[in-house]
């Protein structure tokens, strides 16, 4: 085993307004074909890295893009090299995030221009695969919280289904799309989806019939108010990682159940405080066993313990309040569990030693300080006092922890928008809680300043890559802002040097829910212990 690889695998990840109309997908740009060509060659030497899959992506979206003609037959075969391409790595399919819906949406294009190549005898059969396509983009999109582009590839669906004489089906598709519109307010798109079903069902299709089947069209807004009440809850963390490195794919899985207490102090200041953190907690730092030869790859325990902190009277972060003590209790079990895990190698201690120093490396006081006050900005501070539109994007910029590098806080873009009212919690009808979607990426300039920095002496750990995104949905209630649901969608790529070996892709996705007790669940026991 390469300890020396394991932990440079773990230790990579310790290294930390204004608005627009609802986002489509944008345009393919009017670029020559030899320009992709030539961003691809260039980034051959790394065909791994995110940058070469979105260009071959964004190449066979070109080649797509024409009506097809006599010579549809090449740009088509060409396009298929490029998603073929994309799509043949099972490592990169599984670690290659937000692509898979993309790559579906291209082969919903590729099968409707082979349907549309003249001389074609089977276009039902390709229009038919096209509609399987759309399907599953529509489930992918959903699941990247990209709403729109999901309503978009259900109407797409519907409209091919039509195609093929499926009147039924392609109804029922259409009216799934306008429920889509309605949920998530997506007016335009209703409006001319609602003019086609008219036609569909054989009616009257003018701007009369189109007014009055609007007339009751939702006009969301959501504003949000810090108005917190002492209360129990039951927090659940699920934190699932994925890792390649040297050419293999490691799995993680971090868990943690704890209980929560929000208690009033002076002058309106509130206090949040937690019991149990460690009984049910797993930091995820080794992946699941992997047969022999594949080598054993390390994971820094996942940030799943909160700390007790404190919230002036009107909302904002007033500091943790035992980093200290925690940290060490925290540490502590970690590395139990650490020397629990069996890890089953010729040179376990030399591993486990590795696996211990990387622990200590990340559970530090300021380290779960800088966690617990991000965690609060994103889920509560950061909504006080503001009123969103739905479906409209507003984007901002604000430091946050790198992911891969969450030492280090560098500025970031972020674009939210208010999505959807949806239920509180899974065993709760009304739908009185508010949806977020948040996407994050870091300052490129900023970025490349600090990688320079931190290794732009070291002849061996350079980077020549380092990309990273978020995408999360938070659920809230506007009313309290006291937040029920946060998942996210993480990947951070490194490249550091010139060989397949030293590339390392990781991607995480992260689901916390909150049940706050009502008056049918008991109390919850004043916290004791940590």
């Amino acid at each position: 085993m390469n300890t020396g690889r394991l932990a440079f695998c773990a230790a990579v990840s310790v290294l930390a307004c204004s608005c627009s109309t609802v986002r489509s997908r944008p345009p393919t740009p009017a670029t020559p074909a030899s320009r992709y060509e030539a961003a691809i060659r260039r980034l051959e030497a790394d065909p791994g890295s995110p940058a070469t899959l979105d260009a071959q992506l964004a190449y066979a979206g070109y080649l797509l893009s024409p009506a097809p003609g006599s010579s549809c037959g090449a740009r088509l075969n060409l396009a298929q090299e490029q998603i073929g391409g994309v799509a043949a790595d099972p490592k990169t399919r599984v670690l290659f995030p937000g692509g898979w819906a993309l790559l579906a949406d291209l082969e919903y294009r590729q099968h409707l221009a082979r349907a549309a190549c003249a001389g074609r005898t089977d276009s039902r059969d390709d229009l038919l695969a096209a509609v399987d396509a759309a399907r599953r983009a529509v489930v992918l999109y959903r699941d990247e919280f990209d709403y729109h582009s999901m309503a978009v590839m259900q109407f797409d669906a519907a409209v091919t289904l039509r195609r093929v004489g499926e009147e039924a089906a392609a109804l029922a598709a259409l009216e799934a799309a306008l429920r889509m519109d309605r949920e998530y307010g997506f007016r335009e798109d209703a409006r001319a989806n609602y003019d086609m079903l008219l036609t569909w069902q054989g009616k009257p299709a003018g701007a009369a019939q189109v007014a009055s089947l609007m007339h009751d069209f939702p006009q969301r807004r959501a504003t949000f108010r810090f108005r917190w009440h002492p209360t129990d809850a039951r927090i659940v963390m699920e934190r699932r990682r994925v890792c390649l490195s040297e050419g293999q794919i490691a799995r993680s899985r971090a868990a943690a159940a704890f209980e929560s207490r929000i208690t009033a102090g002076e002058s309106g200041a509130w206090t949040v405080s937690h019991a149990g953190r460690l009984s049910a907690y797993d930091p995820g730092v080794w992946p699941s066993r992997q047969s022999h030869p594949s080598p054993q790859l390390a994971f820094s325990p996942a940030p799943l313990a909160a700390a007790d902190f404190k919230v002036s009277a009107a909302g904002g972060f007033d500091g943790v309040t035992d980093s200290k003590a925690f940290a060490t209790r925290l540490d502590a079990r970690t590395a139990a569990l650490i020397r629990a895990g069996g890890l089953s190698s010729h040179d376990r201690k030399g591993a486990t030693k590795d696996a211990l120093k990387i622990a200590a490396g990340v559970l530090t006081p300021g380290m779960l300080e800088a966690e617990t006050a991000e965690n609060y900005q994103l889920e509560t501070a950061m909504w006080i006092g503001a009123t969103l539109q739905q479906g409209v994007w507003y984007d901002m910029s604000a430091p946050l922890l790198l992911p891969g590098a969450t030492r280090y806080v560098v500025p970031q873009r972020i674009e939210f928008a208010f999505t959807r009212l949806v239920p509180c919690t899974a065993d709760t009808a009304a739908k009185k809680c508010a949806e977020i979607v948040i996407h994050a990426t870091p300052d490129q300039t900023t970025l490349n300043n600090l990688l320079a920095d931190l290794m732009g002496s070291s002849p061996v750990y350079r980077y020549t890559d380092f990309a990273a995104s978020t995408d999360a949905r938070i659920v809230v209630d506007p009313a309290t802002l006291l937040p029920y649901t946060r998942e996210e969608h993480v990947y951070w790529y490194a490249s550091v040097g010139r060989e397949a070996a030293d590339k390392i892709l990781q991607s995480e996705h992260l689901l916390t829910t909150t049940q706050y007790a009502s008056p049918a669940v008991p109390a919850i026991q004043s916290p004791k212990a940590p």
